[in-house]
């Protein structure tokens, strides 16, 4: 889990980066590096180009921009991460919810408030299931659980990720790269070159190529066939008894 903080007083994000660390080790949470502290809105906005946090503290009141101005921005790129606005007024309390705000904490803050904050809108990070994080437009970095995928394509040097939303997402990276993360996976397959597919997304498996839930066809390498069946019933039968694939 990646954590970041946006407030333009250094104490304040120092203090609240420890009591995060605290939090995690008290709940036996994983962090993927002690909390990224960012003086201004702005330098949270240019961070995220490198960086996909999962939860995001911001501070409202800031030099520059301010915390519910960053909060737009921020939702325009990413609709998942969960922002906790920190902050010594209420004022803002009822707007924190048109940016789809998971708390908001009043300063002085409380421990144990910052703890029901994390818990609260944090909880189900516990267990997650993998993610990815891949380059996109403009430099910025976005991240994906991995059975969110439906299938991906690769050409023109990008791969487009298909989710199973239908949402559909441009990564400005190789094919190798990619199969390298979602063929560690039992569910995903190589079923024809540039092409990987998530078998969760299998409607139908058919004699030249695989039908998706959503309608569309997916056409089978005559090379790869025998391997992406094979891959195909075991992962199928691995489903019927239960396991964990």
């Amino acid at each position: 889990m990646r954590i970041a903080i946006a407030d333009d007083f250094l104490n304040d994000r120092e203090k609240l980066s420890q009591d995060i660390c605290r939090w995690a080790a008290d709940h036996q949470m994983t962090l993927s590096s002690p909390p990224a502290l960012f003086d201004s809105g702005e330098a949270l906005l240019e961070g995220m180009k490198k960086t996909a946090f999962d939860v995001i503290f911001l501070d409202i009141y800031m030099g520059g921009m301010t915390g519910m101005e960053a909060a737009r921005k921020i939702r325009a790129q990413d609709p998942g991460c969960r922002l906790i606005f920190i902050t010594q007024t209420a004022d803002f309390a009822v707007e924190s919810y048109d940016v789809n705000s998971s708390w908001y904490l009043l300063k002085p803050y409380s421990y144990e408030k910052l703890s029901e904050a994390l818990s609260r809108c944090c909880g189900d990070f516990s267990g997650q299931e993998e993610s990815l994080t891949v380059p996109c437009e403009y430099g910025y970095q976005k991240k994906l659980y991995i059975h969110d995928i439906a299938w991906t394509e690769y050409g023109n040097r990008r791969v487009t990720i298909h989710k199973k939303n239908g949402e559909n997402l441009t990564a400005n990276m190789r094919q190798g790269d990619l199969a390298q993360v979602l063929l560690a996976f039992p569910c995903f397959c190589d079923c024809m070159k540039g092409v990987l597919v998530n078998l969760e997304s299998v409607e139908q498996f058919q004699k030249d190529c695989l039908l998706l839930k959503g309608g569309q066809l997916l056409p089978i390498s005559r090379l790869k066939y025998q391997a992406v069946r094979e891959q195909f019933l075991a992962w199928s039968y691995a489903k019927i008894r239960g396991e964990n694939v």
